[in-house]
């Protein structure tokens, strides 16, 4: 930083305040990325304010910055601290002139000889000031270094060249503590995104891992409404939301302007899978009554997209001026839409997964395993059912004579004809099926028995020389359990199948 040089007294015009530089909105801005204001004490400055009063023997020092309506102080030495308007201490001519300045008696300048000289009650009986400013690398200056006493002195160059290099303290102690910042907000962040990502490692439906995702980001991210939706092109259903206590207030009109979008906002929503709007108010589509609720930007992100029929969705609004969305705000929002868009696409897997578990390849029906798994549903309700053990005689003819691939056709063809309203219909292996009927025991027997007359009349139509032996037994009318009914059932089957076998036989030698 250069060494500053002496300012001349800047006497008072009558009527003509000090006006804000041409780079007010520039230095407010670097001024809100330091976020520095209205933080506890800090010893780091606190030093530097004590050693420079101990070097220039005064009685007070100060850091202070100036926002856009008032000084604050940092650190005070020798005086407590706070804040004032801007405009009442010669700190701002300082920082709207970006050079040092002293005054040796406010008493005789206009400007302070009401205010920061009065004696009190009416003022502090200030008399001498000496600051210089804190400037940034581009030459803003956000506040000042200065000094104080109530008697008048005599400060020149030797002076301010002792306060310009503490001033360059000051700034290199911004400089560490937004480094200091800016590596824990680094490592904080990395700490999300590794929340975020041990969520996929979580047995959690994907409602909830949207859940608690939303958990984890709900302290870095600044919102008022932050929702999890579900999209359709005939309406929005909200499945799980947080809000800020100004979201709250507005939480009426949210729910009735963002669940209730108009068809063409909702296909806007399904055709882009994100979007991060900064100026809300500047959108093309923006919504008037959002507007005047204060909206200032929104975002939305898909968490899984299908198709343009249905989408999870991530929504969030921000009211007030609370700026643009932020690269770490946008990366944290986008692995969460990511880590539920995996445990969506697991589920997904996992489902088809376990279907193909439980079904037959060769005819589509449940297998073995979903059989007792439907068995174990069916106990623990305590209602009555009814079970049937099918075994397909003629396969063997079949195979022997059309060829397997025939006899494939044949296990196909009757599978498909034992599809029934309220019977639920296995392949239990080779040509061993089993009918599960749940709605009751007095009509079950009669109804599998009919199903499977049925699907027999269908492969004998269609040519094959095959018919069907059937063991019923029902649950707790001929068996107490799930394992008796279909020992019971398997027992009949094979003893009708005897029969049948029995009069095959016996027909030849009466004809």
């Amino acid at each position: 930083m250069p060494r500053q040089k002496i300012v001349g007294v800047v006497r008072y015009t009558a009527g003509v305040s000090n006006p804000k530089s041409a780079s007010e909105s520039e230095r407010l801005k670097a001024l809100a990325r330091q976020q520095i204001l209205d933080t506890p004490p800090e010893a780091g400055f606190d030093r530097i304010t004590a050693l420079i009063a101990r070097i220039l023997d005064v009685p007070y020092a100060a850091i202070n910055f100036m926002d856009g309506t008032r000084q604050w102080s940092k650190s005070c030495h020798g005086m407590p601290p706070g804040s004032i308007p801007r405009g009442f201490a010669p700190c701002d001519w300082v920082v709207e002139g970006g050079e040092a300045l002293i005054i040796g008696d406010m008493a005789q300048d206009a400007r302070f000889s009401d205010t920061m000289a009065a004696p009190p009650p009416n003022g502090p009986g200030l008399h001498t000031y000496a600051g210089v400013p804190l400037k940034t690398e581009d030459g803003l200056s956000l506040g000042t270094l200065c000094v104080l006493d109530h008697q008048v002195r005599e400060f020149g160059q030797k002076e301010l060249d002792v306060m310009a290099a503490l001033a360059e303290v000051v700034m290199d102690e911004l400089a560490l503590r937004s480094s200091t910042r800016d590596l824990t907000l680094a490592r904080d962040h990395a700490s999300t995104l590794h929340d975020l990502a041990q969520l996929m490692q979580r047995p959690l439906t994907p409602e909830d891992t949207a859940r608690q995702a939303m958990l984890i980001l709900k302290d870095w991210l600044a919102f008022d409404w932050f929702a999890l939706m579900c999209v359709t092109p005939s309406g929005s259903t909200i499945l799980h939301e947080l809000t800020s206590s100004r979201g709250q207030e507005r939480l009426e009109l949210l729910h009735r302007r963002i669940v209730n979008l108009p068809p063409q906002a909702r296909e806007r929503m399904l055709a882009q899978p994100s979007r991060f709007i900064d100026d809300y108010p500047a959108y093309e589509h923006a919504s008037e009554d959002l507007i005047r609720a204060g909206v200032q930007q929104a975002a939305w992100l898909h968490l899984f997209h299908a198709s343009n029929q249905q989408s999870f969705v991530l929504a969030l609004v921000r009211c007030g001026e609370r700026g643009a969305w932020t690269p770490e705000e946008r990366t944290l929002l986008e692995a969460a839409a990511h880590t539920v868009h995996v445990v969506l696409e697991r589920t997904g897997h996992m489902q088809t997964l376990e279907r193909a578990a439980l079904t037959d390849s060769l005819t589509g029906l449940g297998n073995r395993r979903a059989l007792d798994m439907a068995l174990d549903e069916a106990t623990q309700s305590g209602e009555p059912y009814t079970v049937a053990i099918i075994d397909l005689d003629g396969m063997k003819r079949v195979n022997d004579t059309l060829g397997h691939a025939s006899g494939d056709m044949l296990l196909r063809e009757f599978a498909h004809s034992l599809h029934s309203p309220a019977v639920s219909a296995y392949r239990l292996g080779g040509d061993e099926y089993a009918l599960l009927h749940l709605q009751g025991a007095e009509t079950g027997a009669e109804l599998l028995l009919e199903v499977v007359a049925r699907a027999s009349a269908h492969v004998r139509d269609a040519g094959y020389p095959a018919s069907a032996s059937t063991g019923v037994a029902g649950v707790p009318h001929d068996a107490p359990d799930a394992t008796s009914a279909l020992r019971t059932a398997d027992q009949r089957m094979y003893a009708q199948k005897r029969e049948r076998k029995a009069i095959r036989e016996v027909s030849p030698v009466h004809s």
